[in-house]
């Protein structure tokens, strides 16, 4: 096995064609097949299915595909380091984020990197931590902004906290929630909800606090991991959502409040998230610094919270 023969079969599996992947790489398909055969052979197992129209994985294709994309995102990113080493401080970071993190955080650090290093390009995704966390054990991002898990359940990944926030249920500015003198998690089970999908972390966290009261958990009548859709949808309507502070803002101009229930507020923690078998290159180490630097003016303005003292 060679990585030439891996890029080849990646190509293959991504374009779901050998006629489309033999454009890509600009080859013949004879060779294309060929070469795919080979490497079939060397492992002594058939990676891809032959179709009428394209090719699917088995099992094992889906197995080498996940390692394959790995080495292949290992690769690129020895490429930019020896790049760097070369030219000084230069380089590609692709850095996945999650919806408060775009806000605050990532647009002041990204600004930063490129004022005192215009070679460094940056690349982001925007994404909640559960889509993230995928594309990040995949290689297919350098580091991960969001929030991160209380608990290590995920060995491969390594989570640095950066400061503390909050997640609120969210209603429109004259909502009648916000009328009542003593509001309750019982009087929000009156009013349909919109939050990210099942799996979310933030979700399941809220789940957990009613489930913990002997509550049935919201049942939202809208599932949406988009954040600008969910915020444009609760300006509109009776609709409680589920947002971090600084996705609400300012009530004047974003136009939402976050309900004063104390008991189903997420206090979380945000940082950074890498994968343990990676080494960072060059401009992903300086666009951390820049990150952390920015939340420890965040903290010092009061924006968040600091981490707890050990």
């Amino acid at each position: 096995m060679d990585l030439r023969q891996l890029q080849y079969f990646l190509t293959t599996l991504e374009n779901r064609s050998f006629g489309r992947a033999a454009e890509v790489l600009h080859i013949s398909q004879p060779a294309l097949s060929k070469a795919v055969k080979r490497l079939e052979d060397d492992l002594g197992v058939k990676l891809l299915e032959r179709l009428p129209r394209g090719v699917s994985p088995t099992l094992f294709g889906e197995a080498l595909a996940a390692h394959a994309s790995l080495i292949s995102g290992e690769i690129s990113r020895a490429k930019d380091a020896i790049e760097s080493l070369k030219h000084g401080n230069s380089g590609r970071v692709i850095v996945g984020a999650g919806s408060s993190m775009r806000i605050e955080l990532m647009p002041e650090a990204a600004v930063r990197l490129q004022r005192r290093h215009p070679d460094v390009k940056l690349e982001l995704v925007g994404e909640l931590y559960d889509d993230l966390l995928p594309d990040l054990q995949n290689g297919l991002l350098d580091l991960a902004l969001s929030m991160i898990p209380t608990t290590d359940t995920t060995p491969d990944i390594v989570c640095e906290p950066l400061y503390i926030d909050k997640t609120h249920p969210t209603v429109r500015v004259g909502h009648k929630l916000l009328e009542k003198p003593s509001l309750t998690i019982e009087d929000c089970q009156n009013y349909d909800w919109i939050l990210p999908k099942s799996e979310n972390l933030g979700r399941r966290h809220l789940d957990a606090f009613y489930l913990n009261r002997n509550l049935l958990a919201p049942v939202p009548v809208i599932e949406t991991n988009s954040t600008v859709f969910a915020i444009q949808t609760i300006r509109r309507s009776d609709l409680i959502g589920w947002h971090p502070t600084q996705v609400i803002g300012n009530s004047d101009e974003t136009g939402l409040v976050a309900l004063p229930l104390e008991e189903i507020t997420l206090t979380r923690i945000v940082g950074i998230t890498t994968r343990r078998a990676s080494v960072l290159s060059p401009a992903a180490l300086l666009l951390i610094e820049e990150l952390k630097q920015v939340s420890a003016e965040m903290i010092e303005a009061g924006i968040v919270m600091p981490l707890p003292s050990n």
